[in-house]
């Protein structure tokens, strides 16, 4: 009978002592070796990306530095690679791209491909360091929104910035139409 008391008291000191941990606030969900990962925002999406790699603007050379196809297709993108300024004008008109990458040297002719619909791609200029300073034309500079020596993850957030700016962009198109 003493035995019984005592395991009966045992089981119960067990059952109090372990069953505060298991009213605790989450605690009961984060386990180690469950592989939480963190790293893109819940509202990236995947992008169509046009790639101009004009083999004139050294643009080709600068990104074989950085495995950029290999990168894209891990975060779920859709790259098209195009060289020459005919094949980018016939694969603008024909198909629907959120994101185009080109040299800054080539920005803007690419621009003027691009036309001033609000829904038309965003255009994401790579700067060389070797190029020097961004071009000017018609008064205007055109910005580098990378650099092609710089890592995997400041060109996905430079891609996830454009993305969103194009949502944006066919949002307001979607409400004057």
């Amino acid at each position: 009978m003493k035995r019984r008391i005592g395991l009966a008291t045992l089981i119960a000191a067990v059952g109090l002592w372990k069953g505060a941990d298991l009213l605790a606030c989450g605690d009961k969900f984060l386990v180690v070796g469950r592989g939480t990962r963190y790293q893109r925002p819940k509202n990236a999406r995947a992008a169509s990306i046009l790639i101009y790699a004009n083999p004139a603007a050294g643009l080709p050379a600068a990104l074989k530095r950085l495995p950029l196809e290999s990168v894209l297709k891990q975060e779920g993108h859709r790259s098209t690679t195009v060289e020459t300024p005919e094949q980018l004008s016939a694969i603008l008109q024909g198909g629907r791209f959120d994101v185009v990458l080109a040299a800054s040297t080539d920005a803007p002719a690419v621009e003027k491909l691009l036309g001033e619909r609000l829904d038309a791609p965003v255009l994401l200029s790579v700067c060389d360091q070797a190029s020097g300073p961004a071009p000017k034309e018609a008064g205007r500079s055109i910005s580098c929104a990378l650099m092609a020596a710089s890592k995997a993850g400041s060109l996905l957030e430079a891609i996830d910035k454009a993305v969103e700016r194009h949502d944006q962009n066919a949002r307001k198109a979607q409400t004057r139409a």
